[in-house]
């Protein structure tokens, strides 16, 4: 049989490639580890071609090649693309191929080519002006905007999926309603299915797209079940001009975004059984309006840089503008993070400009100290802090910040924001305003007592 050549992974696979779109470039190895060199007669793409693998071996792109040589202990470099054809199918379908490489000696060597095409609906510079209904059948890839314009409505269907490429975002000047499912979701994302590294994919990582804007004359948006993640910010509110509520929020989550999370500048909103994750910026930043959280988590793990945000920022005035903060209630969150400060409030000084906020019934982490503090203090009633279990009674076997959660990996970058069996949140909420979240952000049912606090109740 001969000396044979060790191909450095036995199938190049690529995970996700949208129809018509290339993929990234995967490298392989080839090496020769016998002791004397080996002589390729001939190596081809077994499909010729058709499948939509693009190659280059050793600096020649092509389909064929010929009168290879590997010296021994010496390796030469495969890269791979693919461009998947539509296939008029909802679901990914398999394509697959190979290399086979026919050596001198008569050995004929094969490297299998895999990749799951799925066909995409491309929306480019999209402007909806009218009522539009987006469905969940394939994933929308959007380049450069989306946009709603005034008086239009987007509906998206549970189970849909929009991602979009660097730098695209979705601007809403009407109005927006998504409605998932707990089974189906639906999910803002940045448009990259491969991976930084084998163990990261670029999913995992903040910036990766813009984000959604719901302007002024923007109101009455609805989202439930709705998973946003990976942008350079999560949701924006501008100043609103609209007199009714700008947006309703339900079992849904912003994670991992390299600015705000949720930045509402005098709106009003309410969310419930929502989770605000990893932002550079805050979780959550509210300026002015009126808002109320239940039953929400807001956890400030970030990763990238130690100089992020907070969990939860609210104020009255920014720079020489004000904003009378008319309400800013949570009942029953949890807002914490790995910092030893997780909430930021900021009140115009000598005013009477309106600074409401109440916390009943929360795990909190804040440093509530000298006469700011005092003068603060009554706006939490039936919370636990965790600054003063550490601080204060200096109880180290207490968790803390990311200690309430299964899982926090700043190294891979994997959350899990379940709460932990020794998570401080367990039992401290208030049972009466469970009654209007009486399941959790998983559907689990909340008891009638010894309720969580947080977006999850503990399984």
């Amino acid at each position: 049989m001969g000396d044979l050549l060790t191909f450095e992974v036995d199938t190049v696979q690529f995970d996700t490639v949208f129809s018509s779109i290339g993929s990234s470039t995967k490298r392989v190895k080839v090496y020769n580890r016998n002791g004397k060199g080996i002589r390729i007669a001939s190596a081809y793409v077994a499909s010729g071609g058709a499948s939509g693998f693009e190659l280059n071996i050793d600096g020649e792109s092509g389909v064929e090649w010929s009168d290879l040589e590997v010296w021994h202990g010496d390796s030469l470099f495969l890269f791979v693309q693919v461009t998947v054809d539509p296939q008029d199918e909802d679901s990914p379908v398999l394509v697959t191929d190979s290399v086979v490489f026919v050596l001198e000696s008569g050995s004929r060597q094969r490297l299998v080519l895999q990749a799951w095409g799925q066909d995409v609906v491309i929306l480019s510079g999209e402007t909806i002006s009218e009522a539009t209904r987006l469905v969940g059948d394939r994933p929308y890839v959007v380049y450069d905007s989306l946009v709603v314009d005034s008086g239009a409505l987007l509906y998206i269907d549970a189970g849909a999926t929009l991602c979009f490429h660097h730098g695209a975002y979705l601007g809403v000047y009407g109005q927006l309603w998504c409605e998932g499912t707990l089974e189906q979701p639906i999910t803002f994302r940045g448009d990259r299915t491969d991976g930084l590294f084998s163990y990261l994919p670029y999913d995992r990582m903040d910036a990766q797209w813009g984000g959604i804007t719901l302007h002024g004359s923007s109101g009455d948006n609805y989202f439930a079940n709705v998973d946003i993640h990976g942008g350079d910010y999560g949701i924006r509110c501008p100043l609103s001009t609209y007199e009714g509520a700008k947006l309703e929020m339900v079992n849904s989550q912003v994670h991992n975004v390299r600015g705000d999370g949720l930045l509402m500048t005098y709106c009003a909103g309410s969310f419930t059984n929502c989770l605000f994750s990893n932002a550079g910026g805050n979780c959550v930043s509210l300026l002015g309006g009126a808002t109320e959280f239940t039953h929400c988590t807001l956890a400030q793990c970030y990763p990238w840089d130690t100089e992020h945000g907070y969990a939860l920022f609210f104020t009255n005035v920014q720079g020489d503008t004000i904003y009378p903060l008319e309400q800013a209630d949570f009942h029953n969150c949890l807002i914490t993070g790995n910092a030893a400060d997780a909430i930021q409030g900021n009140a115009l000084e000598d005013s009477d400009t309106e600074f409401n906020a109440e916390f009943i019934g929360c795990l909190i982490n804040i440093s509530l100290t000298g006469e700011e503090g005092e003068s603060v203090e009554g706006m939490f009633t039936d919370c636990l802090n965790e600054y003063d279990l550490f601080d204060s009674q200096g109880d180290t076997e207490a968790v803390y910040g990311s200690g309430n959660f299964r899982t926090v990996d700043n190294e891979t970058y994997v959350y899990d924001f379940h709460l932990d069996s020794l998570s401080a949140a367990r039992g401290i909420g208030n049972v009466s305003y469970a009654t209007q979240a009486t399941t959790d952000k998983d559907g689990v049912a909340r008891p009638k007592k010894s309720v969580d606090a947080g977006c999850y109740q503990f399984k």
